[in-house]
């Protein structure tokens, strides 16, 4: 059956309006399990299942239940007598909650930018667990070329562009697009702007950030930010631009910014 990406971008934007991210605060602040996760204990295929295969969005207390349920016996036992021999079941399950809640907003914005893209575009993106756990947030074809996109978040400090196009990626993706998500403060930058203790030439990359983030972002009443529609076509021109002379390369999150 033919999903109506429409409908499910409506439904979906007004789940990620309806977050209480004020809630979830304190979570930010806990960072007692920071290990590289094995496989077995990546959230990603659950995440999957209830807000990209299905529109059967749940709040992130109930997906983190369903994480902790599915995943307790063996692989939490398991990397608890690994790691946290003689720590409390309810520290580490507060530690899990909030490394996993961080991979589950992370993974809501990748998810708006490809309900949004399939619900404006003919082609549409192809995403799955097995893909992101290489790197691939999704793949969409555009004139017989395949390519990888990848969302990518940056601050207005514009950290340098780090993930590189693998050789075990090159057998999904002709080419790999960073699509750039911008994460700020919008209250910190604006005061920074109009203190005038702060150097000029720093008050002109914080406009220049702020301006880029109108131009390409909304913010919805609850916090979280979401693509425009605009930034999607505009990324999307870019790609019907470069992709024929990029093959096998890698068009950087730097290079979408300065079009």
């Amino acid at each position: 059956m033919t999903r109506n990406w429409k409908k499910d971008l409506t439904k979906f934007e007004n789940f990620l309006g309806n977050i209480d991210i004020q809630k979830y605060a304190h979570l930010r602040m806990i960072k007692t399990v920071e290990q590289d996760l094995p496989r077995d204990l990546l959230p990603l295929e659950i995440y999957y299942r209830y807000y990209w295969d299905t529109t059967d969005f749940k709040d992130y207390d109930d997906v983190f239940k369903i994480y902790w349920n599915e995943k307790l016996n063996p692989y939490i036992y398991d990397f608890i007598k690994k790691y946290f021999y003689g720590c409390s079941l309810q520290f580490v399950e507060e530690g899990f909650k909030a490394r996993l809640y961080r991979i589950w907003m992370s993974i809501l914005t990748q998810f708006h930018f490809q309900y949004l893209w399939n619900a404006l575009f003919d082609e549409k993106l192809i995403s799955t667990p097995e893909l992101d756990m290489m790197g691939i947030d999704s793949i969409v074809e555009l004139n017989e070329v395949k390519i990888a996109i990848q969302v990518k978040k940056v601050s207005y400090r514009r950290e340098a562009s780090d993930r590189r196009f693998t050789r075990r990626q090159r057998k999904y993706a002709d080419i790999v697009v960073e699509v750039p998500y911008l994460v700020i403060d919008l209250y910190e930058l604006k005061n920074k702007i109009s203190n005038p203790r702060v150097k000029e030439s720093t008050k002109t990359k914080l406009q220049n950030a702020l301006e880029v983030f109108n131009k390409n972002f909304i913010k919805l009443n609850n916090g979280f930010v979401i693509f425009k529609e605009e930034y999607l076509k505009h990324i999307r021109k870019i790609m019907f631009i470069e992709i024929k002379a990029r093959r096998g390369k890698k068009i950087t999150y730097e290079e979408i910014l300065k079009w």
